[in-house]
């Protein structure tokens, strides 16, 4: 459960694609969630308007990768060719 919730505008949390070779997976994070034991963790959209009817969308951490949480300031260019897909 999260005490707080704050915007996290310009942040995104960036993690190596699977298959080899192929660009970085780039999350935009919604806001930054402080949990009840003290830990941040990034939050990102989750369902919404492609998720189909009856769907609410909702805030939800990021996947259990290995990451890192960048500002859009320390996107290299292949993080930065990726804001643009879904």
């Amino acid at each position: 459960m999260h005490t707080q919730i704050i915007p996290a505008h310009d942040w995104f949390f960036v993690h190596s694609d699977v298959r080899e070779g192929n660009p970085p997976a780039v999350w935009h994070l919604a806001a930054w969630g402080l949990r009840e034991n003290g830990q941040v963790e990034g939050l990102v959209g989750a369902g919404g308007r492609d998720a189909g009817a009856g769907v609410t969308a909702k805030l939800t951490p990021i996947p259990p990768v290995p990451g890192q949480y960048l500002h859009r300031d320390q996107l290299n260019e292949a993080e930065r060719a990726q804001l643009g897909k879904r």
